[in-house]
């Protein structure tokens, strides 16, 4: 996820960290002013082979599918905030579980 925020952000990227905990879960967001994704895209974004429009010519389209595999294997879950031209916010939440 960082390393999709920092390669598509530009030179003058901003990349903002934050992690809450509240009652039985822990809430991770990382945000970027990158270019955003157009709303047709974000549907689609965590499809396996899914390139969008600003992908790079050696992207092969998995990065975002392969996170949200392997964090849904930890019973967490990801979401994603974007405007076009404005930037994206990944939301990560874990939820307490009991063993």
């Amino acid at each position: 996820i960082l390393s999709n925020s920092v390669k598509f952000a530009g030179k003058k990227c901003r990349i903002k960290l934050s992690a809450n905990k509240n009652g039985g879960k822990t809430e991770l967001s990382a945000e970027d002013n990158g270019p955003g994704f157009a709303p047709e895209i974000l549907p689609h974004i965590f499809e396996r082979f899914y390139k969008g429009k600003n992908a790079g010519k050696d992207s092969v389209g998995i990065g975002l599918a392969l996170s949200k595999s392997i964090l849904e294997e930890e019973q967490a879950e990801i979401n994603v905030e974007s405007t076009e031209g404005v930037g994206t916010r990944f939301i990560i939440k874990f939820y307490k579980t009991l063993i």
